[in-house]
């Protein structure tokens, strides 16, 4: 009867150590993922006031596009002017321009020189190709590598409103609370770079983004390869090789249409290049 039970204890004993190293594990793989020292990631490039040198970038461009697994391969520019425009300038021959991107501040403006059509709508109108829930200083941080909080602000002013994982090498920061997208940030800690970013809706709409091939501008450091998906009812990719990047000042000004185009909805307008 004792030997039953102390062999009964023993068991007992030996299942409250268990849970408890369970627990124990648990809670410093919880430490791990939410409490890593922010000082370490505070001087990376993607989320430091370095990158605010960045106020132009003008470059060449060999481009991808691909709407719905469909690619197309395109020369063109690419034009970024802080708090004005993003311009992706269309070139098939590299020489007269054929169609133009323009992600502006308020709205959204795709032309087709080549077929008079054009399409420009504000932000939260533009479900088809996965955009209505970006804000325009969220979508020019991402084409200017860097991380943000989703109202605009760098992460290195509010990582304590960011959960932050360290893990495959890399710092992924995550947002947090009520927000129209949640995103995913991955700064490699080798050389402090944002090489990766996913933003996810809860209506399905998602943004991601790769970049690769990083070389200095005037000490800053900037991805000659930027990816950038976004899907909605649609899936538009864009793929740049940038060549001969500068950050060099230039007057940023949007395309014009006149009464010869005309105007179609977004998802009307992307069809035309499947």
């Amino acid at each position: 009867m004792v030997q039953h039970i102390r062999k009964s204890a023993l068991a007992i004993l030996g299942l409250t150590l268990l849970l408890a190293s369970c627990t124990s594990q648990k809670a410093v793989q919880k430490q791990k993922e939410i409490y890593v020292d922010t000082s370490s990631i505070s001087g990376m490039s993607a989320i430091t006031p370095d990158t605010v040198a960045l106020q132009h970038i003008s470059s060449n461009t060999e481009l991808n596009l691909i709407v719905d697994g469909r690619k197309i391969s395109l020369k063109g520019k690419l034009r970024i002017k802080r708090g004005e425009g993003i311009q992706i300038s269309i070139t098939p021959l590299g020489l007269v321009e054929a169609a133009c991107i323009e992600f502006l501040p308020q709205k959204i403006r795709f032309i087709n020189k080549l077929l008079k059509t054009y399409t420009e709508v504000p932000y939260y109108e533009a479900s088809a190709i996965g955009l209505s829930g970006i804000k325009y200083n969220v979508l020019e941080a991402i084409f200017l590598n860097y991380a943000f909080l989703p109202d605009g602000r760098p992460a290195y002013k509010g990582l304590d409103e960011m959960r932050i994982e360290d893990k495959d090498g890399c710092y992924h920061l995550y947002t947090k609370g009520e927000t129209s997208m949640q995103y995913d940030f991955s700064i490699e800690k080798s050389s402090g770079n944002l090489v990766s970013c996913n933003g996810l809706s809860s209506t399905g709409e998602s943004i991601r983004c790769d970049y690769s091939d990083f070389r200095d501008i005037d000490d800053v450091s900037f991805p000659n390869e930027i990816c950038i998906s976004f899907k909605g009812d649609t899936s538009v990719t864009l793929e740049f090789e940038l060549k001969k990047t500068n950050n060099k000042s230039f007057n940023f000004s949007s395309r014009s249409v006149n009464s010869s185009y005309r105007q179609q909805n977004v998802g009307d307008f992307i069809k035309t290049f499947k």
